[in-house]
């Protein structure tokens, strides 16, 4: 097969990817009561930790008015809360609930992480050694994407 061909069919595959995990982080979502896009912010703060509001507009590319109706929907439901900043009081930051976050959207993961234990069997040391290069290349390329597409939109 011709490496235009393989390209070809890895772009296709990405893109069908890509729509089927945001389908699941749906599916997620709905399950923990959620939006799609609430579970990914929960995402977001679990990742980097505590932020500002601003900090996680930034992440997000979504406004700060936004993002504070998010941060105003998760606060509802106790998984977030708003605290001032320990080394600059006059901040405000968003900190996660891990407790409360982890009881909601906990029981769906944890059915997928032995699913995935039992898929990433059927792969060789050296094919997973692959696949790992693969997927910290094209995160980063994505992150690379989205800075590019954000700086266009607020030009």
């Amino acid at each position: 097969m011709k490496k235009n061909a393989i390209v070809q069919n890895i772009n296709t595959l990405s893109r069908e990817f890509s729509t089927l995990t945001v389908l699941m982080h749906q599916s997620i979502a709905q399950m923990a009561g959620l939006t799609g896009t609430d579970h990914k912010y929960i995402d977001l703060l679990l990742e980097h930790g505590v932020m500002t509001a601003g900090r996680l507009a930034e992440l997000s590319g979504l406004t700060t008015g936004a993002v504070t109706g998010v941060i105003d929907r998760l606060e509802k439901q106790g998984l977030v809360s708003r605290e001032k900043d320990k080394d600059d009081r006059r901040k405000v930051v968003v900190v996660l609930n891990k407790e409360a976050a982890f009881k909601k959207i906990g029981p769906a993961f944890k059915e997928m992480q032995q699913n995935l234990e039992e898929f990433y069997e059927n792969f060789t040391a050296t094919e997973l050694l692959a696949i790992e290069k693969y997927l910290s290349a094209v995160n980063e390329f994505t992150k690379n994407q989205i800075s590019s597409l954000n700086a266009k939109r607020s030009i």
